[in-house]
């Protein structure tokens, strides 16, 4: 593969290449990757202090629920380690207003 980790890893989690991944679950993953493949997007998703993850005024779930399926699928996705610091720095940007020890 040629180009970026970013570039890879747009590829590898378009929902081109996942045919059974919910049109909620794109839309997540192309709010983290910047891209615009579903109608409407998501914009904003943030994690409130209580555990809930929300994107601007629509609630999506628990964020147990969210990182155990965002952490499948990254799985499942084979990234190499720069891609998958590519996705590390691109998730860090998510509001996380849980207390952390």
């Amino acid at each position: 593969m040629t180009g970026t980790a970013y570039d890879s890893l747009v590829e590898k989690l378009h929902p081109q290449s996942w045919p059974n991944l919910s049109g909620r679950m794109i839309a997540i993953v192309a709010c983290i990757l910047g891209q615009e493949w579903t109608t409407p997007q998501m914009h904003g998703i943030a994690i409130t202090a209580d555990g809930h993850v929300t994107c601007m005024e629509d609630y999506i779930g628990l964020a147990s629920d969210f990182e155990r399926n965002i952490a499948g699928l990254l799985e499942h996705a084979n990234l190499t380690p720069e891609e998958r610091a590519e996705w590390d720095r691109l998730y860090s940007q998510i509001d996380d207003w849980r207390v952390t020890a």
